[in-house]
């Protein structure tokens, strides 16, 4: 009997975590951390297959060339926030620097919103759009 009471409690304990759904930003944090290591690398392949959905990988690749003319360096990320519209869409918004090769902001401070759907292949990207870096998120 006892032990039968100890089995329920801890079903009675675990249900209510258990029931509750992952956050978004547990769940689509690591795609914006690949979306960054892949920008920071020019991998427009592996953007295109991994990161968007129906992305336009020569239009990625023409983007990277224009930034490696220009001295693009890597990402300084300072934020990232998600919110989610219902299961299956949300919204991650990146506040982040463009830096040089050598040093130095490329563009001052920045700001990008992605819009986010939720697939069999898990979260992907399917639209993005620069903001103003003052923009709130909101879904």
């Amino acid at each position: 009997m006892k032990r039968l009471a100890v089995f329920v409690l801890a079903v009675l304990v675990a249900a209510p975590a258990l029931a509750q759904p992952a956050s978004i930003e547990a769940e689509a944090k690591p795609l914006i951390e690949q979306w960054i290591a892949g920008f920071n690398r020019s991998d427009a392949a592996g953007l295109a297959k991994n990161v968007y959905v129906g992305a336009d990988e020569a239009a990625l690749a023409k983007t990277f060339a224009q930034l490696r003319d220009d001295s693009f360096g890597k990402l300084d990320i300072y934020a990232t926030e998600f919110c989610a519209s219902d299961a299956t869409h949300g919204k991650a918004l990146l506040k982040y620097g463009r830096i040089f090769a050598y040093g130095g902001l490329m563009d001052g401070d920045e700001a990008k919103v992605f819009n986010l759907v939720k697939g069999d292949a898990g979260w992907r990207v399917a639209s993005e759009s620069n903001v103003a870096y003052a923009t709130a998120l909101s879904c």
